[in-house]
């Protein structure tokens, strides 16, 4: 059973608020009084929706329901809007000028709406809010699954993630056709505001669906029970059990207002570390070795031992034909550390040098290797930098060439505007002009000021070299593209000739998504397997057009045999790339049970290195140990690399973050999957169901656009104090003798952790006070904010502060200050101990509103956001600093301005 129920129909109930009037039905805020903050905190603002004659409808989610400790963390599917709502807004936009937020346990039980007077909220210290992602869609819209890039912080570490598309040919009324809502969208929710100032709403053309994926973490101790009954038992939070990884260790501390598992530690059923489960399989940590690509040296990442040498060859995919023979020498004329040689006898050569050399590594213009999977399948590749095909190499987001303005440019394009579409033509026409001109290698985006002949952001110059790559925070990618003759690969796949068979690349299980090659009677044909997210071990993925030719194909007794070839540059991005550059390739393989492509009888994975020609010698690199994350029989294991934020813009990587990658990870959401147990493999889990449903108020009013608009949309913007990662880790401030701080396990005694500066006598004295601090700096353009919620966990965050820095002198725009809950539950439900309210930030034109007048951040416009928590005697797991923000992109004549 998966524990998880859907309630049969979804209910709906609307009321109209009367203006000015505070009746229990018709008038009052769902949850209560909200504060919010403009230059300081709790401004006289009305945030009474019902007072200022909005309407609102009700809405619940279906049913969940969950045992102790279990994550619930998937889509709950397209919900239906009030009829009476969607054939009212038929052809009209709905200006949804806010929202509020519940977890209610229903009467009767499954039957959501049925009697909104009887719902009972669920305390937050029995279903934890991690957070929630919703959407209203209209008729214009639909919503679609898509597989989310691994760094797509907006998936939360999810394979796939939704998006609102409009429909092809859909002529509505020109506004908005869906709205996203996922601000404030954690444990904070109840009594954070979620509404704008008058005029501004989030607009939306014929409403009629709504939809949400919460995540939630069930930490109620089933000794108190999971009923509407039970509401009033142990309302000063009791702890259930907890894995042994929570709270980095140091057990549950006397009168705790949350549980441990809110955090998602990793444990033995899941990731959990060597630290603390020292015979589990659930955290396996090796070293990754690679063929070196190009000409140049190991340097830091050389192999330091002969034995680790002699294991790297066969770890990196080369296998010796006939027999691998080790040698060690102390030669400082030869490259340092490993190297493999294959001679034409099928002898491969192993040699380590221990002398210290700076002697580069030998590099060729083709390189090749074979191997044979455990499946039977049988894999050659030849790459050959020998084409003549020119192709532009795009870079990731984020770069940019030294050379920029210090060579003269051969010619440049302007962006019409930082629009995607604009950005993506102006670097087509510099790619085209770098293509026929010779002398050009190299296109760089360079941004510009702002200037009447210049109105935009951004250009693109075609120069003759690169210089080094320098970071920024990026346009597009293809901030840099890379003049380059396109290569060929053959590529050689042999396997049983009485069923298929399939290669894929770049791939260390099915789920990765991968190019592959499946192969059978009929012949080859290409495609992108494993993507159905939670279901992509089972999933044929989608055929892909075709970009091999094929040179042979035979069968020779049981086995056959396809040597394909193509272009190096993958036909798309769904294609993969290969490179001499990343000589190292993991792949996986599998046979069927037929000659039609269907569920595989066995799969594999692997590892490929090609090499220098026969004779030559090619270096191998030991690039660090590598972390797999594994369920408790050490099975389904995976591996990750965040691409944390590099000092001075970002924290995270300076701090040697665990959250960063896989090796460190100790807890968070790569922890947390849909219906895990947040407990050790020996430790129950209760049978008993805690049953509840998510319920949104929605505040509306009627758009009208006669002289003027009556509301302006608010777009979503979006970033992340902790840039690129998703969540991070907050260390305890120092280690305890015989109990190393996970993630730093090597962090010395008596030495605060990375991140953290203290007062007092530290660590014992009891005036020792420690903050952990991450910040990240960024720019915008052109935008005047509106709202502006951070987002963090409970547990111990002081603040998060939004500047703007065009002086050099930060200037504070938006201070989220936490409202902690007392425990006096019995005077407000919401008042629950520890937990926490996040007042946002608004700004208004309109003096009547008591707020600060909006300020328009112009071109490049310099923010820095800084978080801070505490962690004197404690740490936390997969805490989060993101800000959520609306605004809009035109300047207003009340606006205050900040020029760059």
């Amino acid at each position: 059973t998966t524990n998880f129920k859907m309630a049969s129909s979804i209910v709906v109930v609307v009321v109209a608020a009367l203006a000015l009037s505070f009746s229990a039905v018709s008038a009052e805020n769902m949850n209560g009084k909200y504060v919010v903050w403009s230059g300081k905190l709790n401004p006289d603002f009305n945030d009474d929706y019902g007072s200022k004659g909005h309407e609102y409808f009700d809405v619940w989610a279906p049913e969940i329901a969950t045992q102790y400790g279990q994550v619930f963390w998937t889509d709950q599917h397209n919900q239906p809007l009030p009829p009476a709502i969607v054939e009212r807004f038929k052809g009209k936009t709905m200006a949804i000028t806010g929202y509020e937020q519940d977890q209610v346990m229903v009467t009767p039980v499954g039957s959501p709406g049925v009697n909104p007077d009887k719902d009972v909220s669920v305390p937050i210290n029995w279903a934890y809010n991690h957070h929630y992602m919703a959407w209203m869609t209209g008729a214009g819209s639909e919503l679609k699954r898509v597989q989310a890039d691994p760094d797509d912080t907006m998936a939360h570490g999810a394979e796939t993630k939704w998006v609102a598309v409009e429909k092809p040919g859909y002529k509505g009324t020109g506004t908005e056709t869906s709205q996203m809502f996922s601000e404030g969208n954690g444990g904070e929710s109840r009594k954070s505001f979620h509404g704008y100032p008058n005029g501004y709403a989030q607009l939306i053309d014929s409403p009629e669906t709504w939809h949400i994926t919460p995540m939630q973490i069930d930490t109620r101790n089933r000794d108190c029970g999971v009923t509407p009954a039970d509401i009033g038992k142990c309302t000063q939070f009791t702890p259930g059990p907890e894995p042994r990884q929570s709270r980095y260790g140091l057990g549950i501390p006397h009168g705790t207002n949350y549980s441990g598992i809110l955090e998602c530690p990793c444990n033995s059923r899941y990731g959990g570390d060597p630290e603390f489960y020292p015979n589990a399989s659930t955290k396996l940590i090796t070293h990754q070795y690679n063929v070196l690509g190009g000409t140049g040296v190991c340097g830091s990442f050389v192999v330091d031992s002969a034995k680790d040498c002699f294991n790297a060859v066969s770890a990196v995919g080369v296998q010796a034909m006939g027999t691998q023979v080790n040698v060690t020498i102390d030669d400082s004329n030869k490259p340092a550390g490993c190297s493999v040689t294959n001679y034409a006898n099928g002898t491969t050569v192993a040699v380590y040098n221990s002398a210290i050399s700076s002697v580069n590594c030998t590099s060729d213009i083709s390189m090749a290797g074979e191997t044979k999977a455990a499946t039977g399948v049988s894999l050659a590749l030849n790459l050959s930098d020998k084409g003549t095909n020119i192709v532009m190499q795009r870079s990731s987001k984020g770069v940019y060439c030294s050379n920029n303005r210090k060579v003269p440019a051969l010619a440049n394009f302007v962006s019409a505007s930082m629009q995607p579409k604009d950005l993506a033509t102006a670097l087509e026409s510099c790619e085209s002009f770098c293509k026929a001109n010779a002398t050009c290698t190299v296109c760089s985006v360079d941004q510009m000021k702002q200037s009447n002949k210049h109105p935009t952001e951004v250009e693109w110059l075609a120069l003759a070299e690169c210089g080094p790559e320098n970071t920024w925070t990026g346009a597009i990618a293809g901030d840099v593209s890379l003049k380059k003759t396109e290569g060929n690969v053959t590529i050689t796949v042999s396997g049983p000739a009485n069923v298929w068979f399939g290669v894929g690349f770049n791939a260390k299980v099915m789920s990765d998504a991968p190019y592959t090659l499946i192969i059978n009677s009929s012949g080859v044909h290409e495609r992108q397997i494993g993507t159905c997210g939670s279901e992509a071990e089972h999933c044929p993925g989608d055929l892909l057009a075709s970009s091999v030719s094929v040179v042979s194909s035979s069968v020779d007794g049981n086995v056959r045999k396809v040597v394909l070839t193509r272009t190096m540059n993958g036909l798309t991005n769904k294609h993969y790339s290969f490179s001499l550059a990343t000589p190292t390739i993991n792949f996986i393989t599998a046979i069927g049970s037929s000659q039609a492509f269907a569920y595989h009888a066995s799969h594999s994975a692997e590892v490929i290195s090609v090499t220098n020609p026969l004779g030559v010698s090619t270096c191998i690199c030991d690039s660090g140990m590598q972390g797999l994350l594994c369920n408790t029989t050490g099975t389904e294991c995976k591996s990750f690399v965040k691409k944390c934020v590099a000092a001075p813009a970002g924290s995270l990587l300076e701090q040697e973050n665990p959250t960063c990658n896989s090796r460190q990870y100790s807890g968070g959401l790569k922890c947390c999957g849909h219906l895990r147990i947040m407990l050790d493999d020996d430790q129950i889990s209760p049978p008993t169901l805690l049953r509840y449903h998510m319920k949104f108020r929605f505040w509306f009013q009627e758009y009208k656009n006669d002289t003027k608009p009556s509301h302006y949309n608010l777009p979503r913007i979006y970033q992340q104090t902790e840039a690129n990662a998703g969540e991070y880790d907050i260390p305890p401030a120092f280690a305890k003798p015989g109990l190393p701080v996970v993630g730093y396990e090597n962090w010395p005694v008596g030495k605060p952790t990375p991140g953290t500066t203290c007062t007092g006598t530290c660590p014992d004295g009891p005036d020792c006070e420690c903050i952990h601090t991450i910040t990240y700096k960024w720019t915008v353009s052109n935008m005047r904010l509106i709202y502006a919620g951070g987002h963090c966990h409970a547990p111990a965050c002081i603040d998060i502060q939004l500047y703007e820095n065009s002086t050099g002198k930060l200037k504070l725009l938006c201070h989220q200050l936490p409202i902690y809950g007392s425990g006096n539950v019995a005077k407000d439900k919401y008042d629950e101990a520890g937990y926490l309210a996040l007042p946002p930030c608004l700004w208004s034109d309109d003096p009547s509103e008591g707020l600060q007048p909006t300020i328009w951040l112009g071109p490049n416009t310099p923010l820095v956001s800084i978080k801070r928590n505490r962690n004197t005697h404690a740490g936390h797991f997969g805490e989060m600093a993101s800000w959520q923000m609306r605004g809009v992109f035109f300047p207003s004549n009340q606006t205050q301005t900040v020029e760059v």
